[in-house]
């Protein structure tokens, strides 16, 4: 009888820890996805106030923002992984470029990251 009571209480407790474990993980995917969804409309935005002619400064405050919220999202998934190394060395392209005066530069580079972005953001969804 006792041994039946411990395997009882075992397996309750293990199923709430599971239970919990499981909860954190959704909550996890659920952050990044929010994070890739915030870096991609950042871009968006910036590459917008670029076609409009938009002061560099307003653009790079806006790509400083985008490279801080994709801090916050990375994957042990070695092709994303790679996506989302190469999309945030573009981004920072285009910041050095807008810095620099290089506004050609720097808008080529910041499309190619909100591209580098949108692949990844595709991706990620795929396997999640």
């Amino acid at each position: 009888m006792m041994k039946a009571i411990k395997i009882l209480l075992t397996t309750a407790i293990l199923s709430f820890i599971c239970s919990n474990v499981f909860a954190i993980g959704m909550q996890g995917i659920s952050d990044v996805k929010k994070s890739i969804d915030k870096t991609v409309e950042l871009l968006e935005k910036a590459v917008a106030a670029f076609d409009k002619g938009e002061d560099q400064k307003v653009i790079v405050e806006m790509l400083m923002e985008a490279k801080q919220v994709q801090k916050s999202f990375s994957t042990a998934n070695g092709k994303l992984s790679m996506i989302k190394s190469k999309a945030t060395q573009k981004l920072g392209q285009a910041r050095t470029s807008f810095n620099a005066g290089d506004l050609t530069g720097g808008g080529a580079a910041m499309k190619e990251a909100l591209t580098g972005f949108k692949e990844f953001k595709e991706k990620y969804d795929e396997l999640h």
